[in-house]
Order: structure tokens, then sequence, then C-alpha cells
């Protein structure tokens, strides 16, 4: 079969992809559900986007109609909800749904669940709260929280959320004391930018761009991609320009960044902005990470944690959703 593109010597990012959602469909159950039962949300929150990227729609349709009937509560949240997702990335699993099911055509889980997202958004300042329990405004707002919460908005059509979360990014982004070697991403109200913290907490808090161990390279990966679609979605040119504010990190980063399948949202934020702009650093950024995602990549099909080499559905599942972005702006 020829396919379109094929001939710039990209096939390799399709293949790769189709390998990561073969294993996926191998752990489809009968019911129509994902994976290991007790891992709920967990285990299956980013298969729908992953088996819909890769042409899969009868299963990902099956997925999203054992979501309707078994993991939507009353309030549009989703479960069931192991007690490892319960903590400040808590609505981030949430919005994985939310943009598959909104792709599909699954309005109701889309919809409902963007109702219950908003129950975490604060209205001062664009942002959305990570706290599962505490939805005081002082409480603190996670920019890979936010900007889940944001993209979901754009899907559903909440523009005038979305663009508060672009202004979010904008206040974010104009706090930081030391860009681009650094970059904080925890904000509040009560604080501002939160550049004090437990550095046993460093993670949450803050990337260097010359990091030599894991550290959170998702944040202006999923920054970038985000603002790249709001600004499609307005044809506002601030949103684009901050967006190539975001990935000058990611252009400077260190070679073991890019060794992680935590480059991934920076590999979907080149793709996005290279196929915007046309510019080559973007493509070059993006074939890149893309190459890293197929080094690591099992033989089976499947993709690990940072640090483990045993099969993590979940990370699969979102490699099989990046490297389908990137093979399609760089074909």
């Amino acid at each position: 079969m020829i396919v379109a593109g094929d001939s710039r010597g990209t096939r390799r990012f399709r293949e790769a992809r189709d390998k990561g959602c073969a294993f996926l469909l191998d752990q489809l159950r009968n019911d129509g559900g994902f994976g290991d039962a007790e891992k709920g949300l967990l285990e299956y929150h980013k298969v729908p986007a992953a088996l819909a990227a890769c042409g899969e729609t009868l299963a990902a349709n099956r997925l999203c109609s054992w979501i309707r009937e078994n993991g939507t509560l009353p309030d549009g949240d989703f479960g069931p909800r192991p007690e490892a997702i319960r903590g400040y990335g808590y609505t981030y699993f949430n919005a994985w749904v939310i943009k598959a099911a909104h792709r599909l055509g699954h309005f109701d889980l889309s919809q409902r669940g963007m109702d219950f997202l908003m129950s975490f958004r604060d209205s001062r300042t664009g942002g959305f709260l990570s706290s599962p329990v505490e939805h005081d405004p002082m409480e603190q707002q996670d920019l890979w929280v936010v900007a889940g919460c944001g993209w979901s908005a754009l899907y559903t059509g909440r523009i005038e959320v979305a663009r508060g979360v672009g202004r979010w990014m904008k206040t974010l982004m104009e706090a930081q004391p030391n860009y681009p070697e650094q970059f904080y991403a925890v904000y509040s109200r009560e604080q501002g930018l939160h550049v004090e913290h437990d550095p046993a907490d460093a993670f949450r808090y803050v990337l260097n761009r010359d990091a030599e161990r894991d550290e959170p390279f998702y944040n202006p990966g999923i920054a970038g991609g985000f603002l790249s679609l709001l600004y499609q979605a307005t044809g506002e040119e601030e949103w684009l320009e901050l967006a190539r504010e975001y990935m000058v990190l990611a252009e400077g980063a260190s070679e073991y960044l890019y060794s992680l399948v935590r480059a991934g949202k920076p590999g979907w934020a080149a793709s996005v902005m290279y196929t915007l702009t046309g510019e080559e650093k973007y493509r070059e950024m993006a074939v890149r990470v893309g190459d890293g995602l197929i080094a690591s990549q099992s033989s089976e099909g499947w993709w690990g944690n940072v640090g483990e080499t045993v099969a993590n559905s979940d990370i699969t599942a979102e490699m099989v959703f990046w490297l389908d972005h990137i093979y399609q702006a760089v074909s």
C-alpha cells in the first residue's frame, strides 16, 4: 500500500505508531474495557485518543461506550480512580478522555466531563486548580494541569475559557526569573510563581534546560502545543508568539532530556508549530523526538516509564498519539 508522505522517509514513525497500537489492541477486554480493571482511569484515559489516531475507531468507540456505562460519575468525573491519581494532577487524566470523546462524537462524555473540570477553574487567573479537594483559589495551579484543561476547553468550544488559560500562561512566563535556563511551572494567587520549594518536590516545580536527570520536560511542550492550537482557533498572533517563547527552552534542552519519553509533548508541539509556520527548526525538533521515541520502544511495541523496563499502557498510548502527530506533520 502506498501512503502519501512515506516517500520523504518518514514511514518509520507510522510503523512505530502502528506497532504501539497493536500492543494496545491486545489489551482490550471482551466487555469493551481496557487493560487492568483495577487501574481504572489510570489504565485507559489515553487509549481512546491513541486508537483513534491509528484509525481503530471501532475499538475507540467501544471503549468510549464502556466508559459511559462503567466509568462516568454523576458529576461528570471519570473513574474508577485508583489512589495513585488522586493527587495534584487529578484533572489531567479527565482531559484525555474529554478530548478523545469529543473527536469521536461522544459529546455527552466530553461536555459533561468539561462541566466537571470547570469546577476547578480560577476565574481571576484563568487557570485551573490542581488539588482535587481544596478549591480555594489560593491553591496551587500546575502548568501541565492547566494546559490539559485548556486543551479540553478548546475541543468543547469554550473559547473564552481557553483564552483565559492563554493569559494564565502569559502571566507564568512573565514571572520567570531565569528563563530559558530554568522554568518554574507552579503558580497561585497568593504567592504568584512558586520558586521556593522543598527539594524533594523539585520535579513538580522546576525544569532545568541542562538537566542530566529526569525532570518535567513535558511542560514547554504541553504549553507550546496548547498555545498553537489556541492560535489556530482564534487567529490571534499573540498565542503563536507565546508558543514560540515556551519552546525556546526545548530548542536548547540537553540530550538527556531528549532521550526521555517526556520529550513526546515537545515533539507534538514542534509538529503543530511546523505545520503552522513551516519553519525547519520545528520539523527538525519533531523528527529528533520521533527518532528518540522509536529508539526507546520495545520490540513488542510498548514503552515503559522513565527508568523502567516494563510495559506501561499509559505511556504507550501517549507515545502512539504523539508519533501520529509527528508523522502527519513531517511527511
